[in-house]
C-alpha cells in the first residue's frame, strides 16, 4: 500500500541519476522523504497496512461503534477488534494470495483475486462475529437479535448483513494493493529504461569524443612523418613533445565532463603549438573572447575539430598562410562560439557540407555532441565567413559552475 548540472555531466551519470524517484519537481527534503517512502516495497506495505487500518479504527470509533453501543470503552474495544480482524485477514490471508496471483497471467490473476475476495469477505465476517460473541458482553444479545430479525439460526446466513460492507472494504483494499504494485512495477521499468538511456548516452558521448583522438593523431603523425622525411629532426621532436602534452590532456579529461572556456582555450593552445611547429608564421590565430564568457562551461575539446578543419581546408592550401578567428560572446542566456577562417574555395552552401560529409568526421562530431548534450536547446551551423572562408557557429545554454 530531466537541465544539465553545473559542474559535471551528472545528467548522463548512472550513479548520480539512479534512484531519483518520481518526485523530481518536489522540494529537496520532500523529494527525499517520498523517494524513501517508495524505495522498499515491504516497508511501504506495512506502513500503509498499519496506517490504513488505524484510520479505519478511528473512522469506526466516530461512526459505527458510537451509533451501535455509544461512546464507551466497550464500543472502542469493538472498533479495535473490527480493525484488528481486518488487519490480520488482509496481512495473513489476502497478501499471500495476491502475491501469488501477481505472478500469474491476467485471467488466472483475476480468478484468484475474485475468489480470494469472496472467501475473505465471508471469513472476515465470521471471524468478527465470533470475536464479538466471545469477547463482548453485548455479543450474545447482538447475535440473538440478528438471528431473530433474519428468522434463521444458520450462522452463515446470520453473517449476510455484514457481507456488503466487508465486500466493499476488501475490494477497496485489493484495488489499492494491485494499483500500488502496478505503479511500483511501472516505475521500476521506467527507471530501468531511463538508466539504459543514460548508459546509451554515455557510450555515445564517449564514442564521439574518443573518435577525435585517432583522427587528430593520424593527421599529426602524418605531419611528423613528413618532417622526418625532410630530415628536420628538431621540428619533428618538438612536434612529438607537444603532441604528447596534448594527448595527455585529451586522455586525462573525462569525455562526459564539461570544462570552462578558459580551460578549453588553454587546451587549444597546446594544439596550436603543434600546428605552429608545422606551419610556422603561416598560421595566424585571432581570439576575440568576451571576458564574461571565460567561466562558461563547454564540452571538453569541443572547438578543436573546427580549428583542425580550418587548418586542413584553409591554412594548408594558402602559401602565404591564413587566419583563423575564434569568437566567444554571451547572447542573453546562451553562449555563442564561432571559428572562422579566410581559406579559399568556401562553398556557396556551406550547410550542405554536413550532409555530404566533405568535411570529414570533425564537424559532424561537433554537431552530434551538442545534440546529445543539449537536445533542441542548441544550434550548430556552417556559413560563409566575412573573412572569406568558412565559419562554424555553435550556440548553446550559458552555464557556469555556480549557476545552472
Amino acid at each position: 500500500m530531466g537541465e544539465l548540472p553545473t559542474d559535471d555531466m551528472a545528467a548522463f551519470d548512472i550513479d548520480a541519476g539512479a534512484r531519483q524517484g518520481p518526485f523530481l519537481d518536489a522540494p529537496g527534503a520532500m523529494r527525499r522523504a517520498m523517494n524513501w517512502f517508495f524505495a522498499d516495497k515491504d516497508r511501504l506495505f506495512w506502513i500503509l497496512q498499519v496506517g490504513g487500518w488505524f484510520g479505519f479504527f478511528l473512522f469506526h470509533v466516530f461512526s459505527v461503534s458510537t451509533l451501535f453501543a455509544g461512546r464507551s470503552p466497550e464500543s472502542i474495544a469493538f472498533s479495535a477488534t473490527s480493525a484488528f480482524v481486518g488487519f490480520l485477514t488482509t496481512s495473513i490471508l489476502f497478501r499471500p494470495a495476491f502475491r501469488a496471483a501477481r505472478r500469474m497471467g491476467p485471467a488466472a490473476m483475476l480468478g484468484v483475486a475474485i475468489s480470494a475476495i469472496v472467501l475473505m469477505t465471508v471469513a472476515m465476517a465470521a471471524i468478527k462475529a465470533i470475536a464479538i460473541i466471545k469477547i463482548f458482553a453485548f455479543g450474545p444479545d447482538w447475535y440473538h437479535a440478528r438471528t431473530t430479525a433474519l428468522g434463521t439460526d444458520n450462522f452463515l446466513l446470520a453473517l449476510t448483513p455484514d457481507m456488503p460492507n466487508n465486500l466493499f472494504l476488501l475490494l477497496s483494499w485489493a484495488g489499492l494493493y494491485f494499483g500500488i504494485n502496478y505503479y511500483l512495477t511501472l516505475r521500476t521499468e521506467t527507471e530501468r529504461a531511463l538508466q539504459s538511456a543514460r548508459l546509451a548516452d554515455q557510450a555515445q558521448l564517449k564514442m564521439l569524443r574518443y573518435q577525435l583522438n585517432p583522427h587528430f593523431l593520424f593527421n599529426t603523425l602524418n605531419a611528423v612523418s613528413t618532417l622526418v622525411l625532410e630530415k628536420d629532426g628538431r621540428q619533428a621532436n618538438e612536434m612529438l613533445t607537444k603532441l604528447s602534452a596534448f594527448l595527455r590532456y585529451s586522455l586525462d579529461s573525462d569525455p562526459l565532463q564539461r570544462v570552462t572556456l578558459a580551460e578549453e582555450l588553454r587546451a587549444l593552445e597546446l594544439y596550436l603549438e603543434i600546428e605552429r611547429t608545422r606551419f610556422g608564421e603561416r598560421l595566424h590565430f585571432d581570439k576575440q573572447i568576451e571576458e564574461s564568457t571565460r567561466g562558461a562551461l563547454v564540452p571538453s575539446l569541443l572547438i578543436q575539430p573546427a580549428i583542425e578543419n580550418a587548418i586542413k581546408y584553409a591554412i594548408a592550401k594558402m602559401e602565404a598562410g591564413g587566419k583563423i578567428r575564434i569568437l566567444a560572446r554571451r547572447d542573453a542566456d546562451m553562449l555563442l562560439l564561432q571559428v572562422c577562417d579566410n581559406g579559399p574555395e568556401a562553398p556557396g552552401d556551406p550547410g550542405a557540407l554536413l550532409e555530404t560529409g566533405e568535411t570529414g568526421v570533425g564537424l559532424v562530431n561537433m554537431r552530434d555532441r551538442l545534440a546529445y548534450l543539449y537536445g533542441e536547446n542548441c544550434d550548430f551551423s556552417l556559413s560563409r565567413s566575412e573573412l572569406g572562408g568558412l565559419c562554424v557557429a555553435m550556440r548553446f545554454p550559458f552555464q557556469t559552475r555556480g549557476r545552472p
